[in-house]
C-alpha cells in the first residue's frame, strides 16, 4: 500500500505543583449549543463517567439552550464524534483552555468494547451477519482482516474475540428449505479525526494511502488477556489508595 504511519492515542500533559509536588492537569470551559430537547443528552454525556461540571444552562427564544461546564480535558477524548450522532448533528460545541488544576483520577466508562479477530483472511458473509446481532461492523464483505484487528463495536462493555473470516460449513446434504438471505448491514467507517478520539489506550492506528485500520498495540490475544488484567488491578489499587 506504499507506506505506513502508525497513530498512537492522544495523551494529555500533566505536570506537578512546585509547591505541593501534586499532580495537575488541564481543564477546558466547554460552551455548547444545542436544540433544547438534547440539553438532557448533553447534561448526562458530560457530568457523568467525564467528570464534567455543569456551570450555567439559559435557554434562548429560538428554542436552543446553550450549556457551559468545566471538564479535564481528557473528559472530551471522543466527545465530539458522540454527541454529534445524539444531537443528530444540532449540537455546536466549542472549548477552551482554563488552567492545570490537581488531577482527578481515573476516567472510566469512555472505552467502547471492541470486536477484535482472532484471524486472518477475508471476512465472511456468513461470519459478519451474526456479528452484526451483536454490535456495528467496521469492515465490509470480502475485506482482509489480521489477527488484533478492531473489525466492529461491541454492544457490551468489554472487547470481545471474533472470527470474521470463518464461513458456513458446507455438506452434500439437500434440505427442502432454501437457506435464508443473509443481509449485513453497511460497515461503519469513520475519519482519522474520529478514529483518534474513539480508539482506545490499548490502540493504535494503522493508516496508509489506500486504508485506515484501526488495531490492538498487541496483536496476540494471550498478551492482551494479561494486560488487561494488570490494568484493572493498577485501577483498583488507585481506588483503594483514595
Amino acid at each position: 500500500e506504499g507506506y505506513e504511519m502508525t497513530v498512537s492515542p492522544p495523551r494529555i500533559i500533566t505536570t506537578k505543583c512546585k509547591e505541593t509536588g501534586v499532580d495537575l492537569e488541564p481543564y477546558e470551559e466547554v460552551i455548547i449549543d444545542v436544540e433544547s430537547e438534547y440539553s438532557g443528552v448533553v447534561m448526562d454525556k458530560l457530568t457523568g463517567d467525564r467528570k464534567g461540571l455543569l456551570l450555567e444552562m439559559s435557554d434562548s427564544a429560538d428554542g436552543k439552550t446553550r450549556l457551559i461546564f468545566e471538564i479535564p480535558s481528557r473528559g472530551l477524548l471522543g466527545f465530539q464524534s458522540e454527541i454529534s450522532t445524539a444531537t443528530r448533528g444540532t449540537a455546536v460545541v466549542n472549548h477552551l483552555f482554563l488552567e492545570n488544576r490537581p488531577h482527578v483520577g481515573h476516567i472510566g466508562g469512555l472505552e467502547k468494547g471492541k470486536m477484535v479477530s482472532n484471524d486472518m483472511g477475508k471476512a465472511n458473509i456468513f461470519s459478519l451477519a451474526n456479528l452484526a446481532k451483536r454490535g456495528e461492523l467496521f469492515v465490509a464483505d470480502g475485506e482482509l482482516v489480521y489477527s488484533g484487528m478492531v473489525i466492529g463495536e461491541n454492544s457490551r462493555a468489554g472487547d470481545m474475540e471474533v472470527n470474521p473470516v470463518k464461513a458456513k460449513e458446507t455438506s452434500n446434504v439437500r434440505t427442502v428449505n432454501k437457506d435464508e438471505k443473509l443481509y449485513v448491514p453497511p460497515p461503519k467507517k469513520m475519519s482519522i479525526e474520529e478514529l483518534i478520539g474513539y480508539m482506545s489506550e490499548d490502540e493504535v492506528l494503522e493508516v496508509t494511502p489506500l486504508s485506515v485500520r484501526l488495531r490492538k498495540v498487541e496483536l496476540d490475544s494471550g498478551a492482551r488477556e494479561r494486560a488487561s488484567r494488570k490494568k484493572n488491578k493498577q485501577i483498583r489499587a488507585a481506588r483503594e489508595k483514595k
